[in-house]
């Protein structure tokens, strides 16, 4: 078995720990969807363009890279958007948990990838987590703005889960490359929305966004492109729960947001199932 550096395990835990900030941070700035994602990549282009520039790294890069670097921002772009929107149209909670399911979706993808049959312990988890998303929405009723949002959520998740596969057919490009190809065909996706962007928002808005953009996007996801290409896939579903802990300790601290007993079951179905992918045979 191949070993694995404290480095590598360290960066997982500091990137977690900056992507646990967006709940809160989502719900708290006025702006909508859109112009958070644009603000989000935009910020992390600026950044980044240059540097690659310099180095000269996109030179040598085939139209299949190329096209696997637009389908890899398209995919992501799209997933921030339904995770936005999950957050926004629900709790920073809820919109966490649903993202959580991310695990369980990398387990059923890791089937037909494989094309090995699921073992019963998947199967199990699988069930556990969808009994948990069952207890932590507040109605069965799909009318429920709030369970429609969850379940937002839930597909967000789905599309993150794909990231990793698809980042390992170019994991012969630097960890920057791939970053910046998520960063700015994911900026494209929603420049495809420009009307819907609101530029007039209050400093602290600005703010919010800022600290989005450099902390919980230029930082955190260039750390966890590295991690969930490098690590195995169990153990990157593993770092990734201690986004739920994390996240629901913000929100209930800074937004005051009610954690019923409801929602910490159900919240702890969802990481034990995930969990359980992990640790049974």
């Amino acid at each position: 078995m191949k070993t694995i550096s404290p480095q590598l395990i360290v960066t997982a835990l500091i990137s977690v720990a900056t992507m646990a900030l967006v709940p809160v941070l989502v719900s708290s700035v006025a702006a909508n969807e859109v112009t958070i994602g644009l603000v989000r990549v935009g910020i992390a282009c600026v950044v980044l363009t240059p540097l690659l520039l310099w180095h000269k790294s996109f030179i040598g890069l085939t139209s299949k890279d190329w096209f696997y670097l637009l389908f890899i921002g398209m995919i992501f772009g799209l997933h921030w958007w339904t995770y936005f929107y999950a957050i926004k149209n629900s709790t920073p909670s809820l919109g966490a948990l649903s993202l959580t399911t991310y695990g369980i979706h990398l387990v059923w993808i890791n089937w037909l990838i494989s094309a090995q049959r699921p073992k019963f312990s998947d199967v199990f988890a699988v069930l556990l987590c969808f009994c948990g998303c069952i207890i932590v929405v507040p109605s069965a009723d799909m009318a429920n703005q709030v369970t429609q949002a969850f379940l937002v959520g839930v597909f967000s998740g789905l599309l993150y889960a794909l990231l990793p596969f698809l980042h390992q057919r170019v994991n012969h490009l630097s960890t920057t490359v791939r970053s910046w190809g998520q960063f700015s065909f994911a900026g494209l996706f929603f420049l495809f929305f420009w009307p819907q962007i609101d530029w007039q928002l209050s400093i602290n808005d600005w703010q919010l966004l800022i600290i989005l953009g450099v902390v919980s996007t230029l930082i955190a996801h260039t750390l966890w492109v590295k991690v969930s290409t490098e690590l195995p896939s169990i153990l990157v579903s593993a770092f990734y729960y201690l986004y739920i802990p994390i996240a629901m300790a913000l929100s209930y601290f800074f937004l005051d947001e009610p954690m019923t007993a409801a929602k910490l079951s159900g919240a702890t179905l969802i990481v034990a199932s995930c969990l359980l992918g992990i640790i049974l045979p």
